[in-house]
């Protein structure tokens, strides 16, 4: 019975989020994960023992894709897209690599070992990385439980299961095993399901809410970080929500909530990145930098070296800055012809 509830859960998870068009689109990734946990379940003798090989054979690749669709959850729940694009071909490579010496049983035990913990110390690293500049107060808090959930499971449980001496397990192993994945559904559908959760939200920064609906308070702050981004703080290299919030005299989750809700941001750097880049394609055409190399304008716009200035100007514009110089400078030397 444990055990069928343990399946049913991220099932029935899954559902809800499908159900809501508005979070439709993040439901995917919760999906297969249930899908692979179920078939993990699935193969106890007790419930498997008389299946066809061919079923069990199918359940077995199922199961082995947990690796990668555990990677897809995370990078598709806990990041945004720049973020993802950023890290996703090492990410999925590694994942697939495990899952392929999951399903083959490739080798001794250290073949398998020492990818999956590498992976999944990977993503707990990602989760807490990324956490930073997260502005998404609901998401920001739950990254930390499911990091959590990962470091006691995937790495401590399927540590115990693979380091275990050939032969039948102990009987206390298979059911401490589902007792514990049913403790951690239960968390995982508390936090992750409560009403109004933004766990599920889109990627992209939405309209900034109306003036008219922002209190007092909130309304005098988004008008100080308005007037400090105005103001080119964002210039400053390495600039944090903490450095900020120093800056402003606030505190912190104030200053989270105010770009978050208030000004439809789900992520700081994206935040300080928007004035940076618009200042950065302003200098690029710029007659007075026409001699400054693209390395000068990313130092001057806050970048601290050409990588992440690369990346961000094209997660903006679609182009590299060399290219987007190149083709504006064309177009106007085409239109004075």
């Amino acid at each position: 019975m444990l055990r069928g509830a343990v399946i049913s859960i991220p099932l029935m998870k899954f559902y809800l989020v499908w159900a809501n068009p508005a979070t439709r689109r993040k439901s995917w990734s919760l999906g297969a994960l249930a899908l692979s946990l179920a078939a993990h379940l699935a193969l106890a003798p007790a419930i498997s023992g008389d299946w066809p090989e061919p079923a069990r054979q199918a359940t077995e690749m199922v199961t082995a894709l947990l690796p990668l669709v555990l990677t897809w959850f995370v990078l598709d729940v806990f990041l945004d897209r720049p973020e993802r694009q950023a890290i996703a071909g090492p990410a999925f490579g590694l994942a697939g690599i495990v899952a392929l010496a999951c399903l083959f049983d490739l080798g001794p035990w250290y073949v398998q070992a020492l990818p999956m913990l590498l992976l999944y110390a990977g993503l707990i690293a990602v989760l807490m990385h990324s956490g930073r500049g997260d502005l998404v107060e609901g998401r920001r808090g739950f990254r930390v439980i499911f990091a959590s959930l990962i470091l006691v499971y995937a790495i401590g449980w399927r540590m115990i299961e693979i380091l275990h001496l050939p032969g039948l397990p102990p009987p206390w192993m298979d059911t401490g095993h589902v007792a514990f994945l049913f403790v951690m559904m239960m968390v995982f559908a508390g936090r992750a399901l409560e009403p109004g959760h933004d766990l599920w939200a889109e990627d992209a920064p939405r309209d900034p809410v109306p003036a008219a609906d922002v209190v007092a308070a909130d309304a005098m702050l988004v008008t100080r970080v308005r007037t400090a981004m105005e103001g080119e703080l964002w210039r400053r290299e390495g600039l944090t929500i903490g450095g900020m919030a120093e800056e402003l005299g606030v505190p912190e989750h104030r200053l989270r909530k105010a770009i978050n809700r208030d000004l439809g941001y789900r992520n700081f750097p994206a935040f300080v990145n928007g004035y940076r880049i618009n200042a950065a394609k302003a200098a690029l055409l710029a007659p007075e930098n026409l001699d400054k190399t693209i390395l000068e304008i990313a130092y001057d716009c806050g970048f601290a070296s050409l990588a992440p200035f690369n990346k961000a100007f094209r997660a903006l514009t679609g182009q590299s800055p060399r290219d987007y110089r190149r083709d504006r400078l064309e177009n106007d030397a085409a239109v004075l012809a």
